[in-house]
């Protein structure tokens, strides 16, 4: 069967909804049957795909776009320009299949509607949404959620739950964890239209032997000399390889640095990227005057200047910077996935830190070996994560390291850091391997779209959409 094929994103900035992207479009690229494209604007990074079998399709409004009209005629006249110029795109001759991702977070206004318009008009083609969720506008992303509420002119939570949750008999939802879909459900979207599609690992990558390692040691040498980082090529690594988020809680991976040297002075922390919101900046500006004042051996934001999504000529990529490194950490308190909790496994790297209960339960129901987590890091009382960005800062001065390790899972993981544990790497390599492949995201994908064709043939009835479940259950969370 002959399979048009479009991925639609805002943009390509290095990211990972990027990797995402690029990892379903490798997995499909042997496939003779499926044409594929990408759909995204380049008003922020012109991507060049790697794959000369992609075509790309620049669409300028479907970037980021955070306008709020003054009713909703206007913000519908506005999504069926977009809808049009969509539609002009896409190849309907044969089957037709439009993959969106980050739809609901609304980083865009009138996205939603715009692709709402499009699967009623080709509702009785053989055409399917999928629509990809990732992350939620109601889970701690405050302004994306108001302009949800309020982007017709007035606040109507019921219109922007209909147009960031669109759904209609050729519409599907795909969730990368088990807790996403259950949430779907929640707000009405049928449960036959909601399918479980974890990421996949770049095994080809991951597994790979590490190059130029010198060359990437002399580069962090340099880089850290210039912006005024402590960077010692003799100390063992821990790899934070993440941007430097709010919710992705680097304060707290300063605290397993210092318990680490509390113990014996060796370990050193690297950030791979800076974060993009002005919030974000600011909280990034709060950890470097630490790290700087107080001399610690951390540096930060060298990704972009160092490391390449892809292997280059000029530039080190992951699995060199995973190579020197000695552990991998995640302290982060919001994932829809989570990439770091399995690429280093695959480079046969340790990775610890915070455990993320609902991410945990799909890893654990894979079969990985997850048991050296922490739930919390409990001071005064109190979960570390839960202080504010000022209050953690200062705590840091005042925290009783060595006592730490009275906290069983934190003695744990420290234990889990000191010894080989080859057999618990092995295994979790293993289990990565067989169930989370570039070829296993091509079988489940190419068996949704199969499942798809039945359903969009079944009597639809109307559905009505209200995120209030979800608004109540990210602010009890």
């Amino acid at each position: 069967m002959k399979i048009n094929y479009y991925a639609l994103h805002y943009h390509m900035k290095q990211s990972g909804i990027r990797t995402v992207i690029e990892n379903i479009l490798q997995s499909l690229e042997t496939n003779p049957e499926i044409n594929l494209n990408l759909i995204y604007s380049s008003k922020k990074e012109t991507f060049h795909p790697e794959y000369k079998k992609i075509k790309v399709i620049d669409i300028p409004d479907v970037d980021y776009d955070d306008k709020i009209f003054k009713s909703k005629e206007e913000l519908m006249k506005k999504a069926n320009k977009l809808k049009e110029n969509i539609k002009n795109k896409l190849e309907l001759s044969n089957k037709c299949v439009l993959h969106c991702h980050n739809v609901n977070l609304f980083k865009n206004s009138y996205l939603g509607a715009a692709l709402l318009l499009l699967a009623k008009e080709l509702k009785d083609k053989n055409f399917v949404l999928l629509l990809q969720l990732h992350d939620f506008a109601e889970e701690n992303r405050p302004d994306r959620l108001r302009l949800l509420l309020n982007c017709s002119g007035k606040k109507d939570r019921l219109f922007g739950s209909k147009i960031a949750y669109p759904i209609y008999k050729n519409i599907f939802y795909m969730t990368i964890n088990s807790r996403d879909k259950a949430l779907l459900k929640k707000i009405g979207i049928p449960e036959n239209h909601i399918f479980l599609y974890p990421n996949s690992i770049n095994m080809e990558l991951f597994s790979s032997k590490p190059h130029r390692t010198d060359k990437l040691v002399k580069g962090l040498e340099d880089y850290a000399r210039e912006n005024k980082y402590i960077f010692k090529k003799n100390r063992k690594i821990l790899l934070c390889p993440v941007k430097l988020l709010r919710r992705k809680n680097i304060i707290e991976s300063i605290v397993i640095l210092k318990l680490l040297n509390s113990i014996k002075d060796e370990w050193q922390l690297l950030i791979t990227l800076e974060g993009n919101s002005k919030k974000d900046r600011a909280y990034g500006k709060l950890i470097k005057d630490y790290v700087k004042k107080k001399k610690l051996p951390v540096t930060i934001g060298f990704g972009h200047k160092l490391i390449a999504a892809k292997n280059t000529k000029n530039k080190n990529n992951m699995i060199d910077l995973f190579s020197i490194s000695d552990a991998i950490i995640t302290t982060s308190i919001q994932e829809g996935f989570g990439f770091t909790f399995l690429e280093a496994w695959v480079a046969d790297k340790k990775v610890v830190g915070r455990r993320i209960s609902y991410i945990f339960k799909d890893l654990k129901a894979n079969g990985l070996s997850m048991n050296h987590f922490y739930d919390k890091i409990l001071i005064n009382k109190r979960d570390f994560s839960e202080y504010r960005n000022h209050q953690q800062i200062r705590l840091l001065d005042k925290i009783n390291y060595k006592g730490l390790l009275k906290q069983r899972q934190l003695k744990r993981m420290i234990d889990f850091l000191k010894e080989k544990n080859s057999v618990i790497i092995n295994s979790n390599k293993k289990i990565i391997l067989k169930n989370f492949s570039i070829a296993c995201y091509k079988t489940r994908l190419k068996k949704i779209i199969r499942e798809t064709e039945k359903l969009k043939k079944k009597t639809w009835k109307n559905v009505y959409i209200d995120n209030k479940f979800l608004i109540d259950y990210f602010k009890n969370d």
